[in-house]
């Protein structure tokens, strides 16, 4: 009887052994797309509210949005309120374009406008269609462990490289340690100067996994003035009609 609960404690404490190994082994890019694949599936389904607050004023959108991780396919509509419903985004590769209904037009995005502010609020045309990507478009270094809102994070620093069409000198990136959740994003412009940042927080189940639900987007220079998104449902690798993602689509009345 000893023996048996020696051997099966030496047994646990080799499986721990291994486990800490494992996770101690994780380079900064395994961490990265673990905390994308966290949050993002091959496909998703979701339902969302953007709030832009200013000091003057406070909006709020409701919007539907599906994506496609291969091929770099999204699609985007908003429904509410009455005034901004009917406004439409489609993204294929790097290719993006926007319904706007008051015009009946379409409207092609060219690269240099993804930056630009997405229906005035704090978020830009890629945050809104992910046209950029944390995994491909950058480097990946571990610049240690911190805490951030009461989360043991990893700190993760994302360097653009050298091809890619991203604006960002780098991106400070804290995703949870246990479960590699994004926390906190900071944005830094080439000069290294802080430009936004985003905190991810709400978290709960929706759907099959914990994901956090309420993102909120600060522009430094920007007193009184943010973005809030919330998640109101969304649902991960699901079947998408593949013309959802069609230019008839976006154009449709």
């Amino acid at each position: 009887m000893i023996a048996n609960r020696c051997v099966t404690g030496i047994l646990s404490l080799l499986f721990a052994f291994v486990a800490s190994s494992e996770v101690a082994a994780l380079t900064a890019k395994e961490i990265i797309e673990k905390s994308d694949e966290a949050v993002r599936g091959d496909t998703q389904v979701g339902i969302f509210e953007i709030t832009i607050k200013t000091r003057r004023w406070t909006r709020t959108m409701k919007m539907k949005s599906y994506q496609i991780r291969e091929g770099k396919k999204s699609f985007s509509e908003i429904y509410a309120p009455k005034k901004d419903a009917g406004n439409r985004f489609l993204l294929i590769g790097k290719n993006m374009w926007h319904y706007v209904p008051k015009l009946q037009q379409t409207i092609k995005i060219s690269p240099s406008m993804m930056l630009q502010s997405w229906m005035g609020s704090d978020f830009t045309n890629d945050d809104i269609v992910k046209e950029s990507s944390i995994v491909e478009d950058y480097t990946h270094t571990i610049a240690g462990k911190e805490s951030v809102d009461g989360h043991s994070c990893y700190k993760i620093q994302l360097t653009p490289r050298p091809d890619a069409a991203v604006v960002w000198g780098k991106i400070i990136y804290y995703a949870r340690e246990d479960d590699y959740l994004p926390v906190r994003e900071e944005f830094y412009n080439q000069h290294n100067v802080l430009k936004k940042v985003m905190t991810c927080g709400n978290f709960k189940m929706m759907h099959d996994r914990v994901i956090p639900t309420r993102y909120k987007m600060k522009t430094v220079k920007k007193k009184n003035r943010y973005t809030i998104m919330n998640i109101s449902n969304i649902k991960f690798n699901v079947n998408i009609p593949p013309g959802i993602f069609t230019l008839q689509h976006l154009k449709r009345r």
